[in-house]
Protein backbone atom coordinates (compact mmCIF):
# COMPACT_ATOMS: atom_id res chain seq x y z
CA UNK A 1 0.00 0.00 0.00
CA UNK A 2 2.97 2.29 0.50
CA UNK A 3 6.74 2.43 0.70
CA UNK A 4 8.67 3.95 3.58
CA UNK A 5 12.19 2.64 3.12
CA UNK A 6 13.93 5.64 1.56
CA UNK A 7 14.08 7.88 4.60
CA UNK A 8 17.04 7.65 6.94
CA UNK A 9 15.91 6.17 10.24
CA UNK A 10 18.92 6.65 12.50
CA UNK A 11 20.24 10.07 13.46
CA UNK A 12 22.23 11.40 16.37
CA UNK A 13 19.98 13.18 18.85
CA UNK A 14 21.42 16.64 18.26
CA UNK A 15 19.56 19.87 18.86
CA UNK A 16 18.26 20.18 15.26
CA UNK A 17 17.10 16.55 15.25
CA UNK A 18 15.27 16.99 18.55
CA UNK A 19 13.67 20.12 17.14
CA UNK A 20 12.46 18.19 14.09
CA UNK A 21 11.10 15.46 16.37
CA UNK A 22 9.20 18.09 18.35
CA UNK A 23 7.86 19.66 15.15
CA UNK A 24 6.82 16.19 13.94
CA UNK A 25 5.03 15.48 17.23
CA UNK A 26 3.21 18.81 17.06
CA UNK A 27 2.29 18.18 13.44
CA UNK A 28 0.89 14.76 14.33
CA UNK A 29 -1.05 16.24 17.23
CA UNK A 30 -2.44 18.96 14.95
CA UNK A 31 -3.53 16.43 12.33
CA UNK A 32 -5.09 14.25 15.01
CA UNK A 33 -6.98 17.17 16.53
CA UNK A 34 -8.16 18.32 13.11
CA UNK A 35 -9.38 14.85 12.20
CA UNK A 36 -11.16 14.34 15.52
CA UNK A 37 -12.86 17.73 15.12
CA UNK A 38 -13.97 16.76 11.62
CA UNK A 39 -15.18 13.37 12.89
CA UNK A 40 -17.18 15.07 15.63
CA UNK A 41 -18.88 17.36 13.10
CA UNK A 42 -19.72 14.28 11.02
CA UNK A 43 -21.20 12.58 14.12
CA UNK A 44 -18.62 9.82 14.26
CA UNK A 45 -18.72 8.36 17.76
CA UNK A 46 -15.46 7.14 19.29
CA UNK A 47 -17.49 4.80 21.52
CA UNK A 48 -18.88 3.05 18.45
CA UNK A 49 -15.42 2.31 17.01
CA UNK A 50 -13.93 -1.17 17.13
CA UNK A 51 -10.28 -1.82 17.92
CA UNK A 52 -9.65 -2.00 14.16
CA UNK A 53 -11.28 1.41 13.63
CA UNK A 54 -9.06 2.90 16.32
CA UNK A 55 -6.05 1.18 14.78
CA UNK A 56 -6.93 2.58 11.35
CA UNK A 57 -7.34 6.01 12.93
CA UNK A 58 -3.87 5.82 14.48
CA UNK A 59 -2.26 4.47 11.30
CA UNK A 60 -4.00 7.00 9.08
CA UNK A 61 -2.94 9.97 11.20
CA UNK A 62 0.61 8.57 11.45
CA UNK A 63 0.93 8.09 7.69
CA UNK A 64 -0.47 11.56 7.04
CA UNK A 65 1.90 13.16 9.53
CA UNK A 66 4.97 11.37 8.17
CA UNK A 67 3.96 12.06 4.57
CA UNK A 68 3.43 15.77 5.16
CA UNK A 69 6.72 16.00 7.09
CA UNK A 70 8.61 14.26 4.27
CA UNK A 71 7.06 16.57 1.69
CA UNK A 72 8.03 19.61 3.76
CA UNK A 73 11.62 18.36 4.10
CA UNK A 74 11.80 17.90 0.31
CA UNK A 75 12.20 21.67 -0.05
CA UNK A 76 15.57 21.43 1.71
CA UNK A 77 17.95 19.77 -0.74
CA UNK A 78 20.76 19.29 1.76
CA UNK A 79 18.45 17.65 4.27
CA UNK A 80 17.08 15.32 1.60
CA UNK A 81 20.62 14.33 0.61
CA UNK A 82 21.46 13.52 4.25
CA UNK A 83 18.27 11.47 4.66
CA UNK A 84 18.86 9.46 1.49
CA UNK A 85 22.65 9.10 1.55
CA UNK A 86 23.57 9.53 5.20
CA UNK A 87 24.96 12.37 7.29
CA UNK A 88 28.22 12.24 5.32
CA UNK A 89 26.47 13.56 2.18
CA UNK A 90 28.26 16.67 0.88
CA UNK A 91 26.26 17.64 -2.19
CA UNK A 92 22.61 18.75 -2.16
CA UNK A 93 19.96 16.38 -3.50
CA UNK A 94 19.41 16.24 -7.24
CA UNK A 95 16.09 16.96 -8.96
CA UNK A 96 15.58 13.21 -9.37
CA UNK A 97 16.13 12.61 -5.65
CA UNK A 98 13.68 15.39 -4.79
CA UNK A 99 11.04 13.79 -7.04
CA UNK A 100 11.70 10.41 -5.43
CA UNK A 101 11.38 11.91 -1.95
CA UNK A 102 8.11 13.64 -2.79
CA UNK A 103 6.77 10.47 -4.39
CA UNK A 104 7.31 8.70 -1.06
CA UNK A 105 5.37 11.48 0.65
CA UNK A 106 2.50 11.06 -1.81
CA UNK A 107 2.24 7.31 -1.21
CA UNK A 108 2.12 7.83 2.56
CA UNK A 109 -0.42 10.64 2.40
CA UNK A 110 -2.67 8.60 0.14
CA UNK A 111 -2.36 5.59 2.46
CA UNK A 112 -3.40 7.76 5.39
CA UNK A 113 -6.40 9.19 3.55
CA UNK A 114 -7.55 5.73 2.41
CA UNK A 115 -7.43 4.43 5.98
CA UNK A 116 -9.26 7.44 7.42
CA UNK A 117 -12.10 7.68 4.89
CA UNK A 118 -13.89 4.48 6.02
CA UNK A 119 -13.70 5.70 9.62
CA UNK A 120 -15.23 9.06 8.67
CA UNK A 121 -18.00 7.21 6.86
CA UNK A 122 -19.18 5.68 10.14
CA UNK A 123 -21.04 8.84 11.12
CA UNK A 124 -23.91 10.65 9.45
CA UNK A 125 -22.61 9.70 6.00
CA UNK A 126 -23.42 6.04 6.67
CA UNK A 127 -27.14 6.79 6.54
CA UNK A 128 -26.95 9.16 3.57
CA UNK A 129 -28.21 7.61 0.35
CA UNK A 130 -25.38 6.85 -2.03
CA UNK A 131 -22.66 8.23 0.25
CA UNK A 132 -20.99 4.86 1.07
CA UNK A 133 -20.79 4.02 -2.64
CA UNK A 134 -19.26 7.41 -3.45
CA UNK A 135 -16.72 7.06 -0.64
CA UNK A 136 -15.77 3.59 -1.87
CA UNK A 137 -15.38 4.95 -5.42
CA UNK A 138 -13.10 7.70 -4.09
CA UNK A 139 -11.03 5.11 -2.19
CA UNK A 140 -10.77 2.96 -5.32
CA UNK A 141 -9.52 5.94 -7.36
CA UNK A 142 -6.98 6.83 -4.66
CA UNK A 143 -5.86 3.20 -4.57
CA UNK A 144 -5.20 3.21 -8.32
CA UNK A 145 -3.27 6.49 -8.05
CA UNK A 146 -1.23 5.20 -5.12
CA UNK A 147 -0.49 1.93 -6.89
CA UNK A 148 0.84 3.88 -9.88
CA UNK A 149 2.95 6.00 -7.50
CA UNK A 150 4.34 2.88 -5.83
CA UNK A 151 5.23 1.36 -9.20
CA UNK A 152 7.04 4.56 -10.16
CA UNK A 153 8.76 4.58 -6.77
CA UNK A 154 9.99 1.04 -7.39
CA UNK A 155 11.23 1.89 -10.88
CA UNK A 156 13.22 4.89 -9.66
CA UNK A 157 14.68 3.19 -6.57
CA UNK A 158 18.23 1.89 -6.47
CA UNK A 159 19.03 -1.77 -5.75
CA UNK A 160 19.43 -1.18 -2.02
CA UNK A 161 15.99 0.39 -1.63
CA UNK A 162 14.40 -2.28 -3.83
CA UNK A 163 15.87 -4.96 -1.57
CA UNK A 164 14.51 -3.11 1.45
CA UNK A 165 11.04 -2.96 -0.10
CA UNK A 166 11.08 -6.66 -0.97
CA UNK A 167 12.36 -7.60 2.48
CA UNK A 168 9.71 -5.48 4.18
CA UNK A 169 6.97 -7.10 2.08
CA UNK A 170 8.35 -10.60 2.71
CA UNK A 171 8.64 -10.14 6.48
CA UNK A 172 5.17 -8.59 6.64
CA UNK A 173 3.75 -11.53 4.68
CA UNK A 174 5.50 -14.10 6.88
CA UNK A 175 4.44 -12.52 10.18
CA UNK A 176 0.95 -11.68 8.94
CA UNK A 177 0.37 -15.14 7.50
CA UNK A 178 1.50 -16.77 10.75
CA UNK A 179 -0.69 -14.60 12.95
CA UNK A 180 -3.73 -15.01 10.70
CA UNK A 181 -3.27 -18.79 10.58
CA UNK A 182 -3.11 -19.04 14.37
CA UNK A 183 -6.17 -16.80 14.74
CA UNK A 184 -8.08 -18.76 12.08
CA UNK A 185 -7.29 -22.03 13.86
CA UNK A 186 -8.42 -20.60 17.21
CA UNK A 187 -11.56 -19.21 15.56
CA UNK A 188 -12.39 -22.58 13.98
CA UNK A 189 -11.99 -24.22 17.39
CA UNK A 190 -14.33 -21.60 18.91
CA UNK A 191 -11.51 -20.22 21.04
CA UNK A 192 -11.51 -16.78 19.41
CA UNK A 193 -14.13 -14.56 17.81
CA UNK A 194 -14.40 -14.13 14.05
CA UNK A 195 -12.54 -11.18 12.55
CA UNK A 196 -13.44 -9.13 9.50
CA UNK A 197 -11.38 -8.23 6.44
CA UNK A 198 -11.14 -4.70 7.89
CA UNK A 199 -9.57 -6.12 11.04
CA UNK A 200 -7.13 -8.10 8.91
CA UNK A 201 -5.97 -5.22 6.73
CA UNK A 202 -5.44 -2.94 9.74
CA UNK A 203 -3.25 -5.60 11.38
CA UNK A 204 -1.26 -6.10 8.16
CA UNK A 205 -0.77 -2.35 7.69
CA UNK A 206 0.47 -2.02 11.28
CA UNK A 207 2.91 -4.90 10.75
CA UNK A 208 4.09 -3.33 7.48
CA UNK A 209 4.73 0.03 9.10
CA UNK A 210 6.58 -1.41 12.11
CA UNK A 211 8.57 -3.81 9.93
CA UNK A 212 9.60 -1.04 7.54
CA UNK A 213 10.67 1.18 10.43
CA UNK A 214 12.68 -1.61 12.09
CA UNK A 215 14.43 -2.68 8.89
CA UNK A 216 15.21 0.94 8.06
CA UNK A 217 16.84 1.49 11.46
CA UNK A 218 18.70 -1.82 11.18
CA UNK A 219 20.02 -0.97 7.73
CA UNK A 220 21.30 2.43 8.87
CA UNK A 221 23.06 0.91 11.86
CA UNK A 222 24.89 -1.44 9.49
CA UNK A 223 26.14 1.44 7.32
Amino acid sequence: MMAMEGVEAKKTLTGPVLLRMLIGALLGAGIGYGFMTMAEHMHVSIKSMTWADLGALWLGITFLGIGIAIYAISFNRREVAKNLEGMQAKLPATDEEIRFYRLQAVTLILAGVMLLLPVLAMGSLASTTGAPALIFAAIAVLFVVQTAANVQLWRTSDEFLQRQMLLTAAVTFAIGQGLLFLWAAAEHLHLARAITSWDTIVVLMAIYMLTGAYLGIRARRCD
